[in-house]
């Protein structure tokens, strides 16, 4: 009779251990993705997200030019009671965030197009694969006061360009992409188990 019980215990642990590495790997699916809905000109953007982990460790891209690096969060081999320590002290049965994603570029606001600028480019065209494969141009010029990254049609014949849609930040977020990776994968550690 102790075998059963103690695979039950083992069974309890492996899932234990599951629940904090599905956030592991949904934060690091999230941040792949927002690289790649994201603008791309330098690639200084892209390589500027960084994740916060439960504990207050904290993995993050170098903020350098070139193509999307992406992050990968230190996993310890967590045992069964140090990741259920850690989920309830973080909160994550209260609705609670367990690991938080930003961006630490200084032009984050206005690639997330939540903050209106002023808008150069610094090179003639984007430096980076990513933004090349996505690359807009209007032809026209961008507006001369502040308006939205993605605002590329001011009228006049001009260079205006951008390397991600409009409101692409917005809609991953609240249109149902990042529930998706989450749940894609809480999904694939469920199935490891």
């Amino acid at each position: 009779m102790a075998k059963p019980l103690k695979g039950l215990q083992r069974f309890r642990r492996d899932m234990e251990s599951l629940a904090l590495l599905g956030a592991v790997r949904a934060a690091e699916r999230t941040v792949r993705e927002l690289q790649q809905e994201g603008p791309s000109w330098t690639g200084q953007f892209s390589n500027s997200w960084q994740i916060t982990g439960p504990q207050g460790q904290t993995v993050k891209g170098n903020g350098g030019r070139g193509e999307p690096r992406p992050l990968k969060f230190m996993e310890g081999p967590f045992t069964g009671p140090q990741a259920v320590r850690t989920l309830f002290r973080t909160g994550v049965t209260t609705n609670k965030v367990v690991f938080t994603i930003s961006n630490f570029s200084r032009w984050a606001g206005e690639a997330t197009d939540l903050v209106e600028s002023r808008f150069y480019r610094p090179t003639p065209e984007p430096q980076t694969q990513l933004g090349l494969s996505k690359w807009e141009q209007s032809g026209q010029r961008r507006p001369s006061s502040p308006h939205p990254r993605y605002q590329i049609f001011g009228g006049d014949t001009g260079d205006a360009s951008r390397t991600a849609s409009k409101d692409w930040f917005t809609k991953y977020v609240t249109g149902g992409r990042l529930d998706k990776s989450v749940t894609v994968e809480m999904d694939n550690m469920l199935r490891r188990l």
